[in-house]
């Protein structure tokens, strides 16, 4: 009874320790993987962090670009509204002496139909 308890408990023994370095086993086998994953990650997450530095450069960039741009558009319509208002005025300035030259004109015919004291 005795030997066959203790064929029982070596068996046992074995049998744990057989699960234990299969267990240890796997742990290790585990680890080597969750290395790797975070090793994974680690590197995505440095790919991730220079595309949004690349995007955000790009949009920075953009934003500047687009500001110049709306500068450069401004001062040229402003360039462009300042001609108009500039020619508009002469042609202002020409319109007012010819209408003064057809009034006098005008004048100087009702004058000769004996219409006096008309003036501009």
């Amino acid at each position: 009874w005795y030997q066959r308890r203790v064929r029982e408990a070596v068996v046992s023994t074995q049998s744990t320790a057989l699960r234990i370095h299969l267990l240890e086993t796997n742990l290790a086998h585990m680890q080597v993987q969750l290395d790797t994953t975070k090793s994974k990650l680690d590197e995505t997450e440095k790919a991730k962090s220079d595309l949004q530095k690349k995007y955000d450069d790009a949009v920075e960039k953009m934003e500047r670009e687009m500001s110049d741009m709306e500068k450069k558009y401004e001062s040229i319509l402003i360039e462009a509204m300042d001609a108009v208002a500039g020619k508009l005025e002469q042609a202002q300035s020409r319109w007012q002496k010819s209408c003064e030259m057809v009034q006098l004109r005008n004048i100087a015919k009702l004058r000769e139909f004996g219409l006096p004291n008309l003036e501009l």
